[in-house]
């Protein structure tokens, strides 16, 4: 009867790849049983600013578009500032001309009955009347206008936010495909070390030559992935 002989076969082993900073791991590509896992580890002050971001647009998003009464306070009393200056401003022309005009008539004719300064008096409140109207208007737009500003406002804020979540994401990504590459680097020359045992053990003197050839220059890349 013939003899057999069993082989052993080389596994190779999986290889974890990590990615550190001055001495501090950022990431790392592991396997546990049957699954491989990717973990990054952020510092106190990424977790800060991601926690903050993550909350705040939780609780700002709903209420994006609403405005509840102390905001809708706090407009209103900016329009009502912006009307009374603008009153003020438009009594602080018109009413010297309405004096004036009442002064140099009456010094004039002696009093204010006459066609002169009823006519003059006319033009100075077609004017202002005209004037109070464009008031109106510009009241209108400035309202619209600090309403379009807070939401704008709120628009930015949430954009922030949101770069800030997807910066810290965008991040921990490079940072883990790194991890990756250096894993699947390792994992390459695990299996090449395993494809060099199982070559010697299969008593190919010649190939075992060639591999370990091949697995020495590998090394030699690897050193500087």
């Amino acid at each position: 009867m013939g003899k057999t002989s069993s082989v052993n076969v080389a596994t190779p082993a999986f290889s974890n790849g990590t990615v550190s900073i001055n001495g501090t791991k950022k990431a790392d590509i592991s396997k546990k049983g049957n699954s491989v896992d990717s973990n990054y580890n952020m510092n106190d002050y990424e977790k800060t600013v991601y926690d903050y971001a993550q909350k705040s647009l939780a609780q700002n998003l709903p209420n994006l578009n609403v405005f509840n009464d102390n905001v809708k306070k706090g407009l209103d009393s900016q329009l009502e500032a912006y009307k009374n200056q603008a009153l003020n401003t438009l009594n602080s022309l018109y009413q010297p001309m309405i004096k004036n005009l009442t002064n140099d008539i009456a010094s004039r004719f002696g009093n204010v009955d006459n066609s002169m300064f009823l006519d003059n008096l006319n033009s100075i409140e077609n004017n202002r009347a005209k004037a109070m109207s464009d008031l109106v208007q510009d009241i209108q737009m400035y309202r619209n206008d600090l309403y379009n500003n807070e939401l704008a406002n709120r628009y930015n804020y949430l954009n922030l936010l949101n770069t800030l979540v997807n910066g810290s994401n965008n991040n921990a990504l490079n940072y883990l495909s790194s991890a990756l590459s250096n894993s699947n680097a390792g994992n390459a020359y695990n299996q090449s070390v395993a494809n060099l045992l199982n070559s010697a053990n299969r008593g190919g003197t010649s190939n075992s030559i060639t591999n370990l050839n091949n697995l020495s220059t590998l090394a030699s890349l690897i050193k500087y992935l």
